[in-house]
């Protein structure tokens, strides 16, 4: 009965699923609906009046409702809250569910159940609502044996049965105490309670406040992007605003200027290139150094280390020398020759710390493992893609993440290729030169600080959201790489 229980549930937890993703769409469609309706400020001779964008007061007719700014921002911020809850425990459900065994269903399932019943009620998602409410009285039944009707029954019972044993319990400890105060023993047993609960007190409190370090920069860089021009530039600022004054005009006006589909494009085609180079040198060469016995190996291996103590900003007048048109011919030449992409992946599909990396984590791997793949007739390469790569796939994972950040944050090397090409050399910027050279200035120097604020936020948000989806990978791939054994 019990197995036929569990089943059922996570049966009914699929289903939910399916009205979870529906209601996911439904959340983002009417976003891009309601984000397209927008109204963007009049272009005046080829530029955007930005001065005015605060002043617009333009209203929007949707579904035979005429909507005001205020209403428009309320309605996407509450989409955009929607999205933000609904998504993340949309994926921790389904990773849940798909190796949830019999054994971890307790009264903690039900009552989580029940909380995310009310989280989909609050966001709209009745249907799921109404399934994950049924599923968490499935689960109560499980756990306690309890149908509805007896469910509710026991509930007076249950918490004057819990009034009852505290009262019962704070009698004891009076009369323990009474007649043994003075006993050394609990004096001793008090303190170190005393001790460990300070302790865990402090620990905690210090890690809240590295938090808070970390977090409070993130959300004022997203509180100020959703503030217009006097909200940002005040003496006075606000640490929060209500919805109806998110103005998310900011990140359209931001998409529209900065041509921000050119730049990203650029800069996914030199991340994935540069990050598919990385990880094929990198495998290559910590499978080298952990395992090929040659002459002079680790003398070898030592030089290259002593290399990462050099900064990267030496290397850039040498790297510029060989892949402009005295060296391979990649920058610097007649317009139609130019090789921009080329001259930024080029250099950097290697890197020495990445080495290191992968070559701890290597060794780490048996000996005798090798010897014996040798034995059976086993080759280099293929004792490599067939044994080394997938044990070590969570540190070439950690590689691969860390690489793609380091390419999307890449700012000085790429500046130094497109600007060789002038105005057309523009047409290569990444992300991170178009942030800086689309300042966002209007004229008489007035620089517009929540747009510039809210194209790094756009810059920033999907790195943040590719770390917290795979953060468990990284940490993993850290963790054994620094792990002998």
């Amino acid at each position: 009965m019990d197995k036929k229980l569990f089943e059922k549930s996570k049966k009914i937890e699929k289903i939910t699923f399916i009205f979870d993703i529906l209601a996911i769409i439904a959340y983002i469609a009417l976003f891009l609906i309601l984000f397209n309706l927008l109204e963007l400020p009049p272009v005046v001779d080829g530029r955007m009046n930005l001065d005015i964008l605060q002043f617009m007061t333009p209203t929007y007719e949707f579904l035979g409702s005429t909507l005001d700014k205020w209403q428009m921002n309320s309605i996407i911020s509450i989409i955009i809250i929607f999205m933000v809850v609904n998504i993340p425990m949309l994926a921790v459900n389904m990773k849940r569910n798909s190796t949830k065994t019999i054994y971890e269903i307790n009264s903690y399932s039900a009552a989580s159940k029940f909380v995310q019943a009310v989280i989909n009620l609050l966001s709209f998602n009745i249907v799921s609502a109404v399934l994950r409410t049924y599923n968490t009285f499935i689960t109560i039944k499980f756990v306690k044996g309890y149908n509805v009707k007896e469910f509710f029954k026991s509930i007076i019972p249950a918490i004057k049965n819990t009034i009852a044993k505290r009262k019962a319990k704070r009698a004891q400890v009076i009369e323990d105490n009474a007649d043994d105060y003075s006993s050394s023993l609990k004096k001793n047993i008090r303190r170190q309670t005393t001790i460990h609960t300070f302790r865990l007190l402090g620990t905690y409190l210090f890690l809240v406040l590295m938090a808070l370090i970390i977090i409070i920069p993130f959300y004022w860089m997203v509180l100020t992007s959703l503030k217009d021009f006097t909200g940002a530039t005040t003496n006075n600022p606000e640490f929060y605003i209500g919805i109806s004054r998110w103005n998310w005009i900011n990140y359209k006006v931001v998409l529209t200027e900065l041509n921000f589909g050119l730049y990203i494009k650029n800069t996914v085609i030199v991340a994935v290139f540069s990050t598919v180079g990385t990880i094929i040198t990198t495998i290559l060469a910590a499978y080298a150094f952990a395992r090929i016995e040659f002459k002079g190996r680790e003398l070898l291996f030592s030089i290259l280390i002593m290399t990462m103590m050099i900064p990267g900003e030496l290397y850039i007048i040498t790297n510029f020398i060989t892949v402009s048109k005295n060296g391979l011919g990649w920058v610097g030449m007649p317009t139609g020759q130019n090789q921009y992409f080329l001259a930024m992946i080029i250099p950097f599909v290697t890197s020495i710390s990445y080495i290191f990396f992968l070559r701890q984590n290597f060794k780490q791997i048996p000996e005798s493992l090798y010897k014996a793949a040798r034995v059976d007739g086993c080759s280099d390469f293929k004792y490599l893609t067939r044994v080394m790569v997938p044990i070590a796939s969570p540190t070439i994972f950690t590689i691969t993440i860390l690489n793609v950040f380091s390419s999307w944050n890449a700012y000085i090397w790429p500046r130094i290729i497109t600007g060789v090409g002038g105005q057309e050399g523009q047409n290569y910027w990444l992300i991170s030169n178009a942030l800086r050279d689309t300042a966002f200035v209007q004229e008489g120097g007035k620089v517009m600080y929540n747009l510039q604020i809210a194209a790094s936020a756009l810059v920033t948000v999907p790195l943040l959201i590719v770390f917290f989806a795979f953060r468990k990978y990284i940490m993993n791939g850290i963790g054994r790489s620094g792990t002998k054994g």
